[in-house]
């Protein structure tokens, strides 16, 4: 009786913990596409808007999310790869979190009514963009920096293969001299 009640409590806990996983692998899935449906919304709006001031918000729209995305996934990549990364996580976030502001920025710059204030306004904006771009760069570069540390232990490791093929050509080496001495003797 308690054997068959642990049973079935463990069958149903197990079935909870994979529907919990379940549900979470969906919900990371449903996340990164629709990360990816808004870059490409953003990259349809840039063609679609008629040229003018309102497409050049649009592209810097554009421009920017692409910057931060690829500044925040170089960041990724290193992490991932073990590299050396320092401050660059914190960075980036600030770096997001400066970019989200500008992007509202660049929304209400966008529904601007007056053709006049538009124009006034988009050379600051545009300048904002390309420092935040320039910002994002170097993050990248940084990040690529911090893989470059990995060369140094390629280095090593390959000069430990190299003493590591002498030691066991002499060994090998030192075995057929045995080998053969002890042939002659025997």
């Amino acid at each position: 009786m308690w054997l068959k009640l642990l049973l079935i409590v463990s069958a149903l806990l197990a079935l909870t913990i994979m529907l919990g996983v379940l549900a979470a692998w969906r919900i990371w899935r449903l996340l990164r596409r629709r990360l990816r449906v808004e870059q490409r919304l953003r990259a349809v709006k840039v063609w679609v808007t008629p040229p003018g001031a309102r497409r050049e918000v649009a592209a810097l729209r554009q421009e920017l999310a692409e910057a931060v995305s690829a500044a925040s996934h170089a960041v990724t990549v290193v992490q991932r790869a073990s590299g050396l990364v320092g401050d660059l996580p914190q960075l980036t976030r600030r770096l997001q979190r400066v970019a989200a502001t500008l992007d509202a920025e660049l929304e209400l710059l966008g529904g601007e009514p007056d053709p006049r204030e538009l124009a006034r306004m988009l050379p600051s904006a545009r300048a904002r963009v390309a420092d935040l771009a320039r910002v994002a760069r170097s993050i990248r570069r940084a990040a690529a920096a911090g893989l470059d540390a990995g060369r140094a232990d390629l280095w090593q490791l390959n000069a430990d293969v190299e003493q590591e093929i002498a030691a066991l050509a002499g060994g090998i080496e030192t075995l057929l001299e045995l080998a053969s001495g002890s042939a002659a003797a025997g």
